[in-house]
């Protein structure tokens, strides 16, 4: 407790504004690196929590039933995400408090997030979504280009994310062996894997192009909007495809769904079929099995089939 004994050395006076409330969340506001917006939120967070507990409140002796209370008063009657927003902040000061040795136990601890209330869109714009319902849109060539196709096909089938896959340049695909190198989430080189699915439409889409980037846009750029050199076509002079606009194409096509939930979909349907979901954390290179547990949820329906199969009076043809 190097800083509470270096504070028996002063003064008693000394001691208590050193452990006095305001005068440390001064303190940390001070000694944390935070964009001037954040800093604003943080700082009124922390001067309601003052007001509350008192300026001259020593903070060893704040207990966890004093910070639920104050967050119950200040924020329990709005949305969870605020309450859950200011509970962070107070973390975070109570954190930098227990780093620095200011305090011997952390009041936070147990302090319970509040669980968000998804929307009715919300849900839908996360889901799984079925097979038949995927094949419907990326199987309609009549309606939607090659590369689009492609590029749903490819995302549901390798399981990678949106960003990953508008990354990827064609000298990294290795179709003979149907796998591809690419710069994965954090900067990582990873490798994905991907089925006959993709296998049978990779080819025309690259057609003659031997580099560059493998998603292209459907017109050059405007000389002032001339990107990198490593995000143009040296064969078209396209650029590379953009998130916002891969995710708009996909969006109108799908009625309303989201980029993400061709991954999740992939990750969902393997583990619906029964893969191990260590080879399941391998195909999408999760971290760890915890990150993957939204994933890995069966569906309503894969619900009712396997409840359809263990019906005792189930007639078996």
């Amino acid at each position: 407790m190097a800083n509470i004994a270096h504070l028996h050395q002063h003064s008693p006076a000394d001691h208590v504004v050193r452990l006095e409330l305001f005068a440390l969340t001064r303190s940390y506001l001070a000694a944390v690196d935070l964009a001037a917006t954040t800093r604003a939120v943080y700082e009124t967070t922390l001067e309601k929590l003052t007001r509350d507990l008192g300026n001259d409140t020593p903070v060893t002796g704040i207990t966890r039933t004093q910070l639920r209370e104050h967050l119950d008063d200040r924020y329990g009657t709005l949305a969870p995400a605020t309450y859950n927003r200011n509970l962070a902040t107070i973390a975070s000061f109570f954190g930098w408090l227990d780093e620095n040795e200011y305090i011997t136990h952390l009041p936070t601890k147990g302090l319970r997030r509040k669980k968000l209330r998804v929307s009715i869109e919300a849900e839908r714009q996360t889901r799984p979504l079925p097979y038949p319902e995927l094949t419907a849109v990326w199987n309609d060539h009549r309606k939607h280009r090659l590369r689009d196709r492609v590029f749903w096909v490819m995302a549901y089938d390798t399981a990678a994310r949106a960003d990953e896959l508008l990354g990827l340049n064609i000298q990294n695909i290795d179709t003979a062996n149907r796998q591809a190198a690419i710069v994965g989430k954090g900067g990582s080189a990873e490798t994905i894997y991907w089925s006959s699915v993709t296998a049978r439409l990779l080819p025309r889409l690259i057609d003659n192009r031997d580099a560059g980037p493998l998603f292209i846009a459907s017109r050059k750029p405007r000389p002032r909007n001339t990107p990198a050199a490593s995000d143009l076509c040296p064969t078209t002079g396209k650029a590379r495809l953009s998130y916002r606009r891969a995710e708009e194409i996909w969006k109108t096509a799908s009625g309303g769904h989201t980029l993400h939930q061709l991954r999740h979909s992939r990750l969902t349907h393997l583990a619906e079929a029964g893969e191990d979901v260590t080879m399941i954390k391998a195909k999408s290179r999760h971290r760890s099995l915890r990150s993957l547990e939204r994933y890995v949820n069966p569906s309503p329906t894969a619900i009712k089939k396997m409840t359809d199969r263990h019906d005792p009076n189930r007639r078996h043809q």
